[in-house]
């Protein structure tokens, strides 16, 4: 005796509360394994009892069970399918599932020290510039401190010949 139609009943069902939610108060399956043998009177679900008949690998339910089973990841009650504020376009095609890529300890941990030994190259890097910068401000500093003794060297020597001038009695001219 098939039971096709009991599957496509469950998969017509399943694919309407996807859509809209689940109603309150009904108890529904989250899992392949919870749907065997669900049953629900007020939608006129019996249910398939057996779990020989309910697998993905059945020659003849197979692929009605895997749609069954994509169907059962979906299932929402009503006020959470209501909250999103979403409203569904058949046109935008769903975007896909995001699975975690596990990676173990191992792998975290040496892709840490290549990001610490790149953090290090970095700081070595900024630190030589630094140093760079460092030695020529120090060099300006030590120019600079010679031109202002020079200047004041200038000076003295301008203003002790200005005294010899004075002191012979000449007059200053400016001179273009």
């Amino acid at each position: 005796m098939s039971k096709m139609a009991e599957f496509e009943a469950i998969k017509a069902l399943f694919t309407k509360w996807n859509e809209s939610g689940v109603p309150k108060g009904i108890a529904f399956p989250k899992t392949q394994s919870e749907a065997v043998g669900w049953s629900c009177k007020e939608f006129g679900i019996e249910g398939i009892g057996s779990r020989r008949e309910f697998r993905r690998t059945h020659k003849e339910y197979g692929t009605i069970v895997l749609e069954i089973k994509d169907l059962i990841a979906g299932l929402k009650p009503q006020s959470e399918v209501r909250r999103s504020g979403k409203k569904s376009d058949p046109t935008q095609t769903p975007a896909p599932a995001k699975n975690r890529v596990y990676k173990t300890q191992k792998s975290r941990r040496r892709a840490a020290e290549v990001e610490r030994e790149e953090y290090r190259v970095m700081l070595v890097a900024e630190l030589e510039k630094h140093q760079e910068v460092r030695e020529e401000l120090g060099s300006a500093k030590r120019d600079l401190m010679n031109l202002q003794t020079e200047i004041d060297a200038l000076k003295a020597e301008n203003a002790s010949l200005k005294q010899k001038l004075i002191g012979k009695g000449a007059t200053l001219q400016l001179v273009n």
